[in-house]
């Protein structure tokens, strides 16, 4: 019988609960239960709906325990993974002291200033390895300990991973991949910097000892075995609780090939596996992060707002009286012209909510390139764009690396553009491996096996994965985009006063 484990994989649009199952060195996952969901204004600012989440969840648990029941297969585990950087606190007794803020909330752009006003940027960097962006945990834990700095003083800090895990298990832990995307962790310890807290005047006594993802915390309570029918002795396991880090975790690496990875979704995330952080003047400089991952392991990488612009071109052409869905809206870009306008991708403007077409429209006529007007587009200057940003940085990890990479692997829903895969081998002149397109699902899974004993370590995590997923590849078509590219290397920042 194989071994079962269930993987609950949260995005920052989606959500959703697989039931993977790992027999004879193969993995199949079964998606069970698929949601929605958005973070919500309140007058806290812009938060997640952690109740309608978990409502999911259960939802998702039962449809779960129903398969399994009908195929006869026992779940073993279960485990969570989600998006980074966002936290709640917990009081001592276990009780959410008030909904988890999402990194998109405008607020925190204030409290980054005044962090980095209060110490440089190169720093914050030396004491952590990790990127700077206004999202990260740090700057949220600034505006938050403004507010209420009380709050902070008995309570204890769980990111989104750790907060669903308190609720299936009843025990709260802090995941260690998790953790290291709070800008809070020194990346060459895995411990947090809270030198770097009492430097800046925030607390730190509400942070708890992170724990590596493997890790068995215990069983599902009675309360979540009532409601979804899976036995009360299927067990807690953290997964990385990163997506990104189950992600890697799930490439198909080739022994011997020199590999660097893309993830693809809602957030670009492109870089390579390391075994110790890098962290000096040229790494501050261009800005990148390690993060950390499974088996002692780095993340060298750059955050890249990936195709969130195009999630937020569709809403707001749906709102316009135009409902495509996404394979409709990749064909349209297919046949539109390519390279006509280009946009900075790695701009902040390009990275907030609402009103994508009007400012992809006022950036055309800002730099006197033709207005994307119909949905193509308006798609295919942001799959065009996008490209570019990879070429951009992959161009910089190599150079900070001092090495080359014979291919690039693609891993998440991202992968089923097949425009965008192309365009990406053509802008970075590498050939993409695309594959899995469930490597969040996949790594979850194949982590908690490894906690259970099924499989030895993360090598062996990833055979079964090149073992069981049917790879594409796409090579460069030989297309010329340095063009292109010179274009987007001199385009300017977005001027929000236009």
């Amino acid at each position: 019988m194989p071994s079962t484990h269930l993987a609950i994989d949260l995005g920052a649009e989606s959500g959703r609960v697989i039931v993977g199952m790992l027999d004879a060195g193969r993995l199949s996952l079964h998606e069970a239960h698929r949601f929605r969901h958005l973070p919500v204004p309140t007058p806290a600012g812009l938060c997640w709906d952690l109740t309608g989440l978990w409502r999911h969840i259960l939802d998702g648990l039962r449809v779960a325990a129903e398969y399994c029941a009908a195929e006869g297969l026992t779940p073993e585990s279960v485990g969570v993974d989600t998006w980074g950087v966002d936290f709640a606190l917990l009081s001592k007794q276990g009780v959410l002291l008030g909904l988890p803020r999402c990194y998109r909330d405008p607020a925190f752009d204030d409290a980054f200033k005044r962090v980095t006003q209060r110490l440089e940027p190169r720093a914050i960097h030396e004491a952590t390895g990790i990127q700077l962006m206004p999202l990260n945990s740090l700057y949220q834990l600034e505006d938050r300990h403004q507010q209420d700095p009380e709050l902070f003083g008995s309570g204890s800090l769980h990111f989104m991973p750790d907060l669903l895990h308190h609720l299936l298990s009843g025990v709260a832990t802090v995941e260690r991949t998790i953790a290291s995307t709070s800008q809070m962790v020194d990346a060459r310890t895995g411990d947090w910097n809270r030198g770097l807290l009492q430097h800046l005047g925030l607390p730190d006594a509400m942070l708890t000892p992170p724990t590596d993802p493997g890790t068995a915390v215990g069983p599902i309570t009675p309360e979540v075995a009532a409601a979804t029918g899976l036995a009360a002795s299927v067990k807690v396991v953290l997964p990385p609780g990163h997506d990104t880090a189950c992600a890697v975790a799930a490439v198909p690496t080739e022994p011997d090939m020199s590999w660097c990875y893309l993830s693809s979704g809602t957030w670009s995330l492109l870089g390579a596996e390391l075994p110790a952080p890098r962290i000096d003047d040229a790494t501050a400089a261009a800005n990148f992060t390690n993060e950390l991952g499974v088996a002692g392991t780095v993340r060298f990488l750059k955050n890249i707002s990936g195709l969130f612009l195009v999630q937020e071109v569709r809403r707001d052409l749906q709102r316009r009286g135009h409902d495509l869905d996404y394979p409709e809206l990749t064909a349209l870009a297919s046949d539109a012209e390519p390279g006509r306008c280009l946009v900075p991708v790695a701009d902040p403007a390009f990275a907030r909510l609402g009103d994508a077409v009007g400012r992809l429209q006022r950036y055309a006529r800002q730099t006197g390139q033709p207005v994307p007007e119909t949905p193509g587009q308006l798609v295919r200057s942001c799959l065009d764009s996008l490209a570019l940003e990879y070429r951009r940085t992959l161009h910089q990890v190599e150079s900070l690396l001092g090495r080359t990479f014979d291919v690039l692997h693609v891993v998440g829903g991202g992968g089923k553009n097949q425009l965008l895969n192309q365009l990406t081998a053509d802008a970075t002149g590498k050939p993409v491996v695309v594959g899995p397109e469930e490597a969040t699902a996949a790594g979850n899974v194949l982590v908690q096996a490894i906690g259970c004993g099924h499989l030895p370590d993360l090598a062996a995590a990833r055979c079964v994965v090149r073992d069981s997923t049917e790879l594409s590849r796409v090579e460069p078509s030989g297309t010329d985009v340095t063009a292109w590219a010179d274009r987007y290397a001199a385009l300017p920042a977005v001027d929000e006063n236009d």
